[in-house]
């Protein structure tokens, strides 16, 4: 006689004190985003992923919108080191200084820049709860860029630039692994911080 199908242990769930149980939560969203983005990630996901319960999951976070602030501002939190004062950074060498410093930060955490691809990315749609985020850190990443860059002829011009090619190398190493970030990066740099020789140098 074929024995019966033992039913599966119940999940014992591990207690941690709340502030520990939020960091956990909020790390685990982090890493599923990253690999799938937002639209793709479940709080049924991310409580599996802490092996806890859903409900467990919206004691500390009420919806997935929620949790996507959290995961957002744990972003920022563990993103590159503060900008130094402007007057720091106002010769070019200064500039690629500080500029090979963050890229330098940002290759030794791919997890968190493959997150900000992919919610930048999805963001696009203005329906999407990351929508704001996304276009306001855009236009202050440029007013900082263009306020860097100030010794360039049209500053505003080299902020664009030098972002959308930030953002287009960590976009092609997140995708690639193999591209070497630094390489490529300081190989742009040694063209974009050279000093303008002239009335009619570029941007």
């Amino acid at each position: 006689m074929q024995a019966a199908t033992e039913a599966p242990a119940p999940r014992v769930q591990r207690r941690l004190a709340p502030e520990v149980r939020r960091r956990q939560i909020v790390v685990e969203a982090a890493r599923l985003v990253s690999a799938a983005g937002f639209n793709a990630v479940s709080l049924n996901d991310i409580a599996e992923a802490c092996e806890i319960r859903k409900s467990s999951v919206l004691h500390h976070f009420p919806s997935m919108v929620d949790l996507l602030a959290a995961v957002l501002a744990y972003r920022d939190e563990m993103a590159a080191p503060v900008q130094p004062p402007l007057e720091e950074l106002a010769d070019p060498a200064a500039a690629s200084a500080f500029f090979r410093g963050t890229v330098e930060h940002n290759a030794q955490h791919r997890e968190l820049v493959r997150l900000y691809a992919v919610l930048r990315v999805e963001a696009i749609d203005p329906s999407h709860p990351a929508h704001a985020y996304f276009r306001n850190r855009e236009q202050s990443t440029i007013d900082s860029f263009t306020a860097i860059l100030a010794w360039k002829p049209a500053p505003i011009l080299a902020a664009r630039e030098i972002y959308a090619f930030w953002t287009g190398l960590e976009t092609l190493w997140v995708a690639d692994p193999s591209v070497d970030m630094l390489a490529v990066w300081d190989s742009f740099a040694s063209r974009f911080f050279s000093v303008p020789s002239g009335p009619s140098a570029c941007a």
